[in-house]
């Protein structure tokens, strides 16, 4: 399993950028189908989840160092929320169906990350309103920045539940052998499908023409929608504060 930070140029995904990347990115393709095992390893796996931590423990520190020890936790979540976003959409935004089922086969033991990035997300709102119940006793710099950090840090836990449960689409549909949601379609779905889903259910509550079909799809959908309306209330409140601070200011 390859939890190397996304700085490495060994992962053909993110190397996107390097001239040998595209042909690294076919040499993967090559071992995956040889070993039946994804090159990259488990998308939401501890090794990436700590890499991301520590990027934004990193962005976090420098931010106390330089006089706004007030900004650190805000700046740590949405450090650490936002790489580890670029980090999996990169390795499989592009997938091919079959490269998808591969992965989706790896996640089926990702349940534990799932949870931890469920949680952090969660109490991640709480760091946004004491951050807002601060901002609102002081009228600076400060305060404007505290808030919009809040809406930031806020947009990306939504961004991450919607992930977190993309990938679980993928993982039960694959592990049923392609059941459990209609795609109204003979192709069998990539991971931006299983986006496409995720979150269409985040911002309307509602799965669109992509129906679950199965009793254990439709539960996992509707936990899905009730978390996503949480969040979706949390950005509103914080869009609002920032609004009257920006008047305030």
């Amino acid at each position: 399993m390859d939890d190397s930070p996304p700085s490495m140029q060994s992962d053909p995904v993110i190397a996107r950028g390097f001239p040998c990347a595209t042909r690294s990115r076919r040499d993967a393709e090559r071992v995956e189908q040889r070993s039946g095992r994804p090159a990259l390893g488990r998308l939401l796996s501890v090794g990436r989840a700590l890499w991301s931590l520590a990027v934004g423990v990193v962005a976090g520190t420098a931010t106390a160092l330089v006089g706004a020890p007030e900004l650190t936790p805000l700046v740590i979540w949405t450090i650490a929320a936002g790489t580890v976003l670029v980090w999996v959409w990169r390795a499989c935004w592009s997938a091919s169906p079959q490269r998808t089922e591969r992965l989706a086969e790896a996640e089926q033991h990702s349940r534990s990350t799932d949870s931890a990035i469920l949680i952090a997300s969660a109490i991640s709102l709480a760091a946004v309103a004491e951050a807002l119940v601060r901002a609102s006793n002081r009228h600076d710099a400060v305060a404007v920045t505290l808030v919009i950090l809040s809406v930031v840090a806020v947009v990306l836990a939504w961004a991450l539940v919607n992930t977190v449960f993309a990938f679980k689409y993928a993982r039960l549909y694959y592990r049923d052998d392609g059941g459990g949601i209609d795609f109204k379609r003979e192709d069998p779905p990539a991971y931006a499908d299983f986006a496409y889903i995720a979150f269409t259910v985040g911002m309307s509550y509602g799965p669109g023409e992509n129906e679950p079909t199965s009793n254990h799809m439709r539960r996992i959908a509707l936990g899905h929608a009730l978390l996503s309306y949480a969040f979706g209330t949390g950005i509103l409140a914080v869009a609002v504060n920032l609004v009257t601070n920006l008047g305030q200011s």
